[in-house]
């Protein structure tokens, strides 16, 4: 596909978890640790990675709901505490993704709602962290995905048009995120969303792997 109104691709934003990485095991394995901290039953992996996207916060209140509101920092401590330890017990770059960034001659950041130092250690462990000029975390602004502020920040610090930086990920906070700072996305259909839940968001590109994402840029 290419754009009707062409124009030079020339930074792109990347998310984390479900774009770049797999790493529902390690975060459902804390999950479960924290859960029984509190004397609850653990949770399947397929129900985590349906609250993954918005953060170590939420998801520490999605997966502990029943907790008071008093002892959810403390529930949040156990599970970055925990999950600082296992950051890549089992997450892996999903296949391609290597390839797909060393033939992306872009400028590249990344941009998780995941914590800051998190995100940088497990790119470093994984041996990604190269292929990027930033990383940035839920924890480096102000505010974070969907709110377009981390977008406009970067924009700002690289001296970007909208009309010149591209956002890829998996997840609604991802595409929300480009369309809410007004510049182009595509959203993949290998990481934590369905097929339907992406169409729904109605990003500009849908890329079933990390191949068509490659297709994507070339053909901008």
């Amino acid at each position: 596909m290419v754009l009707e109104n062409k124009s030079d691709l020339k930074f792109i934003i990347f998310d984390l978890d479900g774009t770049l990485v797999d790493s529902k095991f390690d975060l459902t394995d804390s999950v479960n640790f924290v859960r029984e901290q509190y004397g609850f039953n653990p949770l399947p992996i397929d129900e985590v990675a349906s609250y993954l996207g918005s953060g170590i916060t939420a998801l520490v209140k999605a997966v502990l709901s029943e907790l008071k509101n008093e002892e959810f920092d403390t529930a949040v401590k156990k599970f970055k505490d925990n999950y600082v330890q296992h950051l890549t017990d089992k997450t892996r770059a999903y296949n391609g993704v290597t390839d797909m960034l060393s033939s992306i001659s872009q400028p590249k950041v990344l941009l998780s709602n995941k914590d800051e130092r998190f995100s940088k250690q497990i790119l470093e462990t994984l041996g990604l962290s190269k292929y990027f000029t930033e990383i940035y975390g839920g924890d480096s602004f102000k505010e974070k995905k969907p709110n377009p502020l981390p977008v406009f920040e970067i924009m700002k610090k690289f001296s970007l048009k909208k009309e010149e930086v591209l956002m890829i990920g998996d997840g609604t906070n991802d595409i929300l995120v480009g369309k809410n700072a007004g510049i182009k996305t595509i959203g993949v259909l290998y990481g934590y969303s369905s097929l339907e839940q992406v169409k729904e968001l109605a990003p500009d590109f849908i890329a079933k792997d990390t191949n068509e994402i490659i297709k994507i840029i070339k053909n901008w």
